[in-house]
């Protein structure tokens, strides 16, 4: 997104990462599409050095059950690379697939001006959604707090195994530590009782 008017087209030689690389520094965020869909492997991921973000849930390939890419995000974040994630539906819709607006990106800016979005996307000033609504995620003495429309999950998981969670019903604010996840990463899952979920960027620590 935010390619400028007149970017020119790929050459015929160039490469995918050299053309991600080309966006990039024209002014584009960069996003890495649906990794777990076109099966990338950990080496194909780290060749797109340019993206800012990669799409960690993508709706139309979750209907052939590769549309969560949380797994080759957290190795990327364990190796250092600083990226976020965001969600969407995907636009290669046939007659027989269900409407759109599964998935999307809540950008948070001071107006819709697309230069501000612009920015807001690659300070990464944005969450993703199948449906909660994540209102604020503060940071602060060792725990995350979390304040969200009502859910009946929170998660917080990240670069170690296992997870903090709290379950209940209507769940609209909770804390959870941080000190499993040392001095790594974490992120915030949250799951409303119909199954829709939002998902925070990585939260270095």
């Amino acid at each position: 997104m935010g390619l400028p008017l007149g970017f020119a087209p790929p050459g015929p030689d160039e490469t995918g990462p050299a053309l991600a690389r080309r966006a990039r520094a024209a002014g584009a965020f960069i996003g890495m599409p649906h990794p777990a869909a076109s099966l990338l492997t950990t080496a194909d991921a780290e060749s797109l050095a340019a993206a800012h973000a990669v799409e960690v849930y993508n709706a139309l390939a979750d209907r052939e059950h590769r549309g969560d890419s949380w797994h080759l995000t957290d190795v990327l974040l364990n190796r250092g690379h600083r990226l976020n994630a965001y969600a969407a539906d995907d636009a290669h819709f046939q007659p027989q697939d269900p409407p759109g607006c599964v998935a999307w990106v809540q950008v948070r800016a001071q107006s819709l001006d697309p230069d501000v979005l612009l920015a807001a996307l690659k300070a990464g000033h944005y969450y993703s959604s199948t449906g909660p609504e994540l209102h604020d995620i503060t940071l602060a003495d060792g725990m995350i707090t979390v304040r969200s429309s009502p859910v009946s999950k929170v998660l917080l998981t990240g670069g170690a195994p296992g997870l903090q969670v709290v379950e209940g019903e209507a769940l609209t604010e909770c804390s959870l530590p941080v000190a499993m996840f040392g001095r790594g990463f974490c992120r915030v899952t949250v799951q409303d009782a119909a199954g829709g979920r939002a998902w925070s960027n990585p939260i270095h620590l």
